[in-house]
């Protein structure tokens, strides 16, 4: 295979059967690329064939290594031939055992991420899989191997990704794919350098591998996807291919048919061979399609007989297609075997039971064969498996050696390090206690000389100061020559040297100042550094910071339509790194200027947003002031704590202090105004209500609330209705109090917080629960009408009892859930409950009165109803055949019944139940004192026990269990004026009489005609 072999192993490989050339390549398959290259490597002169018969090409995997003048198929597939030739003994690794792990790591890399990024374009790319698949073709003989070829490639390279990857959001997956490829290029770029080849100048398997899968894409067909010109702008790659294919692949054949002289005679086809075979499938194809066209389409049908199709089966092809059905089942392999062997007629005269017994021997010993044939295959595939394990066991356990002895490494290097760097810094310190002296010294010399100078009246030394290249130098001396003069007393002979000295002290710190200003314009990093270290000798120290902040300010916020609060973060990212890299003290310079801008940007630009609506009674700009100052506190607070995270000071309350002296002014009046504009809004809502005539407030004027309602009901003629009560104002009082407490939480701290919290929901209470819903259960339970009114009673009180209830369950749930925790533990917290329980408790008081006035009301009207019953009624003159009730009762359950309706629909739960209770008992006692007005022949008795019959059915309404009692006993009672004198001694004994006492029994007994005459007395006292 390739010229430069010098010696060449003697092995039994007859053939190597490849994919065709295609191009510069000897084959466009990636696998049978591979295999050449490491025969190549390995110097194998294998003959090579491509003309191998079409189904060949189809059935077989190719490459195949055939042996024994290719009667053997050795090995097929890259794998396995490489593993082939291990155990041949011939490996081309065998040198670089030393470096086993890392062959092994960048093997496993190629494989699982770069070679499916290869597949994926070659065969999942749109652009490129139909090239791919018609260079198949021509070794395929076109249609329709090919395209069945094709189609079996890609849905399985689909399904691998799905196992790997898998099955959501495919595209994802193929992108992640592409990406790791990249990284694996990049990588082998690294990795190869300028080296011939990846681990050195001889080659490896993995120089094979990876020139297999690189080779067609930088040659192939998709040498214009995207992954290919990433390879092709490696140029180390694309060398390493072509060196490759020039080298060691020269001798083979370029986009020819490459064969085996001795070889191809036998197994090639002749030309016209092929067109003949291209035609018979060209015809069968035909005549499929019009046969599945015809049939499904119902031109022909085909009937075919599940048993018929035995006889055309062997014996072992009936067992095995029984064996491979995924619904197995022994009775019918046994009844198909019996079928076949009587050739389906069991009852025959000549059945032989001989014969189906040696076909069932026969059948036995199928299945025996099998089962032996199974467990071979799985004991191949244990070993298979076995042998897999133990690989990646030893490559495992290399790769844990190597990391050990990596790890080991490192700690001796740290170790080794750390000693080292410790006696560096020995010798450093060492060198520093010999060298300071020296320069002290020096320095003392070099600053007496000059002292001296400065010392003499007629020396003017003025000019040794005056050159600027040396300012660096005039001021550390002038620097020491100051602090010397400092030490000095005020005597004449020094007086005029200080005064020489501190002139041009003062000059040299003023030209530092100039230079480091101009340092800054120039963005001179460098100098402005320098300067900075001159200047932290001087005083003028802190006006170099003060005048690079202002530079640094400068024009920043000139823009009005700027935002303040995002230009603060930008700014002070833009400026710490500078500050950083300055200043030896960067902490104290940020904090300046964080400072800086707070007091000098930011308080005016506040002051200029709430100036405007500060000190107005107006409601409008009060809130607007309220919302502003809420708003800008508020992102205040947020860039507070966006600069807390970049660490700009030691002190955590640094920016909050800052926070605080912006608006220190505005939060001592906030209180004030905040409760203000809630009252003020209160009362408009309270004045819009009135002005819509939903409701009529009533004006303070020293008066009771009694005798308020009671003028307000001799101005008006109209019946108190719901409209009186206004759903949408404690909405729309929740919605403001519920706004003022998140500004309350905000702006307040601590007690104040507190305290204003508290404000807040006292005037709820008072503006809701005093000023709309009390006024409003006072005027309602005022309308409702006298003890014995004229007609039936429309009782609107007990929709006021359903508002005010919806209004408190809103108050209550607005506290749990926003009030209270807030107050959680504190006085405040006491304060409001006891406010908010007078305030209920007032109003409950109020409904329980108009609750009993109602039903005085309603009872009232029932007892006028049942007046209009006369004595007469019940002690008619002739017998009656009485089967209904009266006309007066039907009235009476109508009453009621409608009055229990209203209670419904305005009260629920136990409101509701303890109403009803209270109502049925009322009518209970109205209903048993009607039946003692009268006395009771026959004929009135059964009317009357009509009547309280259809009570005692109206008595359920009333969901109560005793009311119900009371009207079954009742009923008991009243049938006594029915019963037969003789049966009455038996009666009162029974049921819900015989706990009862005697008075109360005798009580109606005695309300019969006869009870004197038939001495019914006598009858109930003998018990």
């Amino acid at each position: 295979m390739s010229s430069s072999a010098a010696t060449e192993p003697k092995l039994a490989f007859t053939s190597l059967c490849i994919w065709p050339a295609y191009n510069v390549l000897p084959s466009f398959d990636p696998e049978c690329l591979s295999v050449l290259a490491h025969f190549a490597f390995s110097r194998l002169n294998v003959p090579v064939k491509t003309l191998i018969g079409r189904l060949m090409f189809y059935k077989e995997r190719l490459p195949l290594l055939l042996g024994d003048n290719d009667s053997i198929h050795l090995a097929a597939g890259y794998d396995t031939i490489v593993d082939h030739c291990k155990q041949s003994h011939i490996d081309i690794d065998e040198e670089y055992h030393a470096n086993n792990a890392d062959l092994l790591a960048l093997t496993a890399l190629v494989k699982s991420t770069f070679i499916p990024a290869v597949l994926d374009t070659f065969w999942l790319d749109d652009a490129y899989r139909s090239s791919i698949i018609n260079i198949y073709a021509k070794a395929l003989g076109g249609f329709p191997l090919a395209f069945f070829y094709g189609k079996q490639k890609t849905e399985k390279l689909k399904n691998q990704f799905h196992i790997l990857y898998g099955e959501d959001n495919f595209e994802q997956t193929r992108k992640s794919i592409f990406d790791k490829g990249k990284k694996v290029l990049d990588h082998l770029t690294d990795v190869l350098g300028n080296k011939s080849f990846l681990f050195g100048a001889s080659p490896t398997s993995i120089d094979a591998l990876v020139f297999g899968y690189l080779a067609p894409l930088i040659h192939g067909p998709a040498s214009n996807g995207a992954l290919a010109r990433y390879a092709s702008n490696r140029k180390n790659l694309r060398d390493f291919v072509d060196r490759i294919l020039t080298v060691y692949l020269g001798d083979l054949p370029r986009d020819i048919v490459t064969t085996d002289s001795t070889t191809a005679t036998a197994t090639s086809t002749s030309p016209n061979e092929d067109r003949l075979r291209d035609k018979v499938a060209v015809i069968t194809v035909g005549l499929l399609t019009m046969c599945a066209y015809a049939y499904l389409s119902g031109l022909i049908r085909i009937e075919i007989n599940e048993k018929s199709l035995l006889f055309f089966l062997s014996m072992e092809e009936l067992v095995l297609a029984n064996l491979d059905s995924t619904a197995f089942d022994v009775d019918n392999l046994i009844e198909n075997i019996a079928y076949k062997s009587t050739d389906g007629n069991v009852v025959n005269e000549n059945f032989d039971p001989n014969l189906l017994e040696s076909k069932f021997r026969h059948a036995m010993s199928i299945l025996q064969d099998y089962q032996v044939q199974t467990e071979q295959n799985i004991k191949k595939l244990e070993e298979v498996c076995e042998k897999e394990r133990n690989t990646w066991a030893d490559s495992v356990a290399q790769l844990e050696e190597l990391y050990q002895s990596t790890y080991t490494g490192q700690q001796e290097l740290e170790m080794r390090i750390s000693v080292i760097s410790t006696k560096v810094i020995q010798i450093g310190h060492q060198l520093e206690s010999k060298s300071n002296p020296r320069q002290q010294l020096v320095d003392a010399r070099t600053t007496a000389k000059y002292l001296e100078r400065f010392l003499d009246a007629n020396d003017d030394v003025s000019l040794m100061f005056q050159d600027a290249s040396k300012l660096e130098q005039a001021a550390h001396i002038i620097h020491q020559l100051y602090n010397v003069l400092q030490e000095l007393p005020d005597e004449p002979k020094f007086i005029d040297a200080k005064a020489k000295v501190k002139e041009r002290h003062s000059a040299i710190e003023e030209e530092l100042l100039l230079e480091f200003s101009r340092a800054q314009v120039r963005n001179d990093k460098k100098a402005m550094k320098k300067y900075i270290k001159l200047l932290s000798k001087f005083k003028g120290h802190n006006d170099c910071i003060q005048n690079f902040i202002t530079d640094c300010l400068k024009g920043y916020f000139d823009n009005p339509n700027i935002d303040i609060f995002s230009s603060i973060p930008q700014l002070f990212t833009k400026v710490s790194e500078l500050i950083n890299e300055l200043f030896d003290q960067p902490e104290k310079v940020t904090e300046r200027l964080i400072t800086t801008v707070y007091t000098e940007k930011l308080t005016p630009y506040v002051r200029d947003q709430l100036d405007a609506y500060e000190r107005s009674s107006d409601l409008d700009k009060m809130e607007k002031y309220l919302q502003t100052l809420f708003t800008l506190n508020k992102k205040a607070t947020k860039l507070s704590n966006e600069l807390q995270t970049q660490k700009i000071s030691d002190d955590p309350a640094f920016l909050h202090k800052l926070n605080q002296h912006v608006f220190k002014n505005y939060l001592k009046s906030y209180s004030k105004y905040e409760i203000n504009c809630l009252e003020e809004k209160f009362q408009m809502h309270l004045e819009r209500i009135e002005s819509s005539g939903g409701q009529r407030r009533i004006k303070p004027t020293g008066l009771s609330i009694t005798d308020l309602i009671q003028q307000r009901l001799l101005n008006t003629t109209d019946q108190a209705d719901e409209s009186r009560f206004s759903p949408d104002l404690a909405a729309a009082l929740l919605n403001d109090c519920k706004t003022a407490l998140s500004r309350i939480t905000t702006l307040s701290e601590g007690s104040e917080a507190s305290e204003n919290t508290l404000k807040c929901f006292l005037r709820l209470l008072n503006t809701l629960g005093n000023q709309h819903i009390e006024t409003e259960l006072q005027y309602s339970l005022q309308a409702i009408p006298g003890p014995e009114p004229k007609q039936e009673p429309d009782i609107r009180f007990f929709h006021a009892i359903l508002h005010t209830n919806n209004s408190i369950q809103l108050i209550e749930r607005y506290f749990v859930m926003e009030i209270a925790p807030l107050l959680l533990g504190t006085q405040q917290q006491t304060l409001l409950l006891q406010a908010k329980e007078k305030t209920f408790g007032q109003l409950e008081e109020l409904i329980n009165i108009g609750v009993d006035k109602a039903l005085l009301c309603i009872i009232g009207y029932v007892r006028s109803i049942l007046n209009e019953q006369k004595r007469s009624d019940f002690k008619p003159e002739s017998d009656l055949f009485i089967t209904e009730c009266s006309v007066i009762c039907r009235r009476v359950v109508r009453s009621i019944d409608n009055q229990i309706a209203r209670l419904e629909q305005t009260t629920d739960g136990k409101n509701l139940t303890s109403i009803l209770n209270d109502f049925g008992l009322r009518f209970h006692r109205l209903v048993t004192d009607h039946v003692f007005k009268f006395e009771y022949n026959i004929s009135g008795g059964l009317m009357m026990l009509q009547d309280i019959s259809e009570y005692k059915k109206c008595s359920k309404k009333f969901r109560s269990s005793t009311v119900e009692q009371l009207f079954s006993i009742l009923h008991a009672l009243v049938n006594l004026l029915v019963v037969v004198p003789d049966n009455l001694r038996q009666v009162v004994t029974e049921g819900h009489l015989a706990s009862l006492p005697r008075d109360t029994i005798e009580s109606f007994v005695q309300l019969r005609t006869d009870y004197k005459s038939a001495r019914l007395h006598a009858m109930i006292t003998d018990q």
